[in-house]
């Protein structure tokens, strides 16, 4: 019995002329061209993976082709003409079988070499002596910080292990410490909790870096937050998205660290991605050749908010990389007399509720820091410096958020402490008007909502 063809029958036919509109339709989306090419690379590391991929994809195609066409051959050369005829039977062909061995084979290790080719120079550092920007990265549900550093003028007078619980730091000169600074050593944070001495007792492993070993005589960094950002809206994100500032033409080095789960550091036009694990700083080196705005996004599912979780890549030449970094860079420490200590360092006003003390250092364990800023001035989320948010709407802001903001559970963080962070929150003075970030919680409140 002969097998009926099946655009010989309505529902045959209608399958093929279904098909090829789908097909005539994804040819001329934009979205399906998107999917198969890839975008512009903007730096060097992008232009060689971009090569590797269409390198890649030719060999896949003409594969792709080759081994089409010759079934097509087969199947109309070959096809049996009548019941009766029979089709001669090959038990084997050492020619053919060593060409389908030994072309696969080289074709597969010449990819390996090139990949790995590749990926050396795509993960290699600076070379020696070469002038490298270095950026700390900190992904946490569901925003971006991204910290940059300056000399703080002094270094380690002994080395430190990677024991968390090794806290005093001997410097040589303490003098410019102040309480609460941020300081790096490597690519590890510390947060400065007191002072005897030019012995700093700080909080290792902040902004989600890990313990690491240091020596004698290492420099220490000031830590400064360099996020700007853009009210936008994108992706139904936040008002305000993060802005990453880099320059062209210089290696830009990214720290980047979770401090809670995994994340992805993600911008298209470089062409690959890093993640962000939490217990781990990964290192993605990049240099940057062309100028402007590259919209970029967290591209490992984080949880709710994943999706709101974007930031930006501003690249500025070198003149204006340097006028940025020089007006964003904070004012060198003024040398500070004798020893603090937490306590000493933050006093409640007359009628305040909570403890501003404990409530300064649950602002930054909980990582309020990096949608507020340091002191509540504002980056991705509104300034709550001072804020004029009654407590119990600051409590039902933690339990339900009104906008983009992580939700706190009672057993994460108790209307006590939410009380102490509001009131280390009205210690803190708050910024010029104009530099004020709003929050739509706030603004309805002063109109009276």
């Amino acid at each position: 019995m002969r097998m009926q063809r099946p655009w010989r029958n309505r529902f045959g036919r209608f399958l093929l002329i279904l098909g090829g509109a789908l097909l005539a339709f994804l040819a001329v989306t934009p979205g399906a061209l998107a999917q198969v090419a890839l975008p512009p690379a903007v730096s060097d590391q992008g232009d060689d993976i971009r090569v590797l991929f269409f390198v890649l994809l030719g060999i896949g195609v003409a594969v792709f082709v080759i081994v089409e066409a010759m079934i097509l051959w087969v199947v109309f050369r070959y096809k049996r003409k009548s019941d009766d005829e029979l089709p001669t039977q090959v038990a084997h062909n050492t020619t053919a079988e060593a060409l389908w061995t030994v072309i696969p084979l080289v074709i597969v290790v010449a990819l390996f070499i090139g990949s790995l080719v590749v990926l050396e120079d795509i993960q290699s550092a600076a070379e020696p002596g070469e002038d490298v920007v270095e950026v700390d990265v900190q992904g946490r549900q569901w925003a971006w910080a991204f910290n940059y550093a300056v000399p703080l003028g002094t270094e380690l007078a002994e080395g430190l292990s990677e024991d968390p619980a090794e806290t005093e730091v001997l410097l040589r000169d303490s003098s410019l410490v102040q309480p609460f600074m941020t300081l790096k050593l490597g690519v590890e944070h510390m947060r400065v909790m007191a002072r005897e001495g030019d012995v700093v007792t700080v909080v290792r492993a902040v902004n989600g870096t890990v313990p690491i070993r240091h020596g004698r005589g290492d420099a220490v960094m000031r830590v400064f937050n360099g996020t700007d950002t853009v009210a936008e809206g994108r992706m139904q994100a936040a008002d305000n998205t993060p802005i990453v500032t880099v320059p062209v033409g210089t290696m830009v080095r990214f720290n980047i660290a979770s401090s809670d789960v995994l994340h992805a550091f993600y911008t298209p036009q470089f062409l690959y991605k890093l993640d962000a694990v939490p217990g781990r700083v990964q290192t993605m080196w990049v240099r940057v050749n062309e100028t402007g705005e590259f919209k970029s996004q967290c591209a490992e599912f984080c949880g709710r908010d994943h999706a709101r979780m974007i930031f930006s890549v501003v690249a500025l030449s070198q003149g204006e990389y340097a006028e940025w970094f020089a007006a964003k860079t904070p004012a060198p420490a003024e040398p500070i007399e004798g020893d603090f200590g937490a306590e000493e360092e933050v006093e409640a006003e007359e009628g305040a509720v909570g403890n501003p003390v404990r409530g300064q250092e649950l602002f930054f364990s909980l990582g309020c820091n990096v949608c507020h800023g340091d002191r509540g001035e504002g980056l991705v989320g509104p300034t709550i410096a001072r804020t004029v948010v009654p407590l119990d709407r600051v409590i039902e802001q933690y339990r339900q958020p009104f906008e983009a903001m992580t939700a706190f559970p009672p057993e994460e963080v108790s209307d006590e402490e939410i009380a102490d962070i509001f009131a280390w929150l009205q210690t803190v003075e708050r910024p010029p008007d104009d530099l004020v970030i709003p929050s739509k919680l706030a603004e309805s409140l002063e109109a009276g909502g």
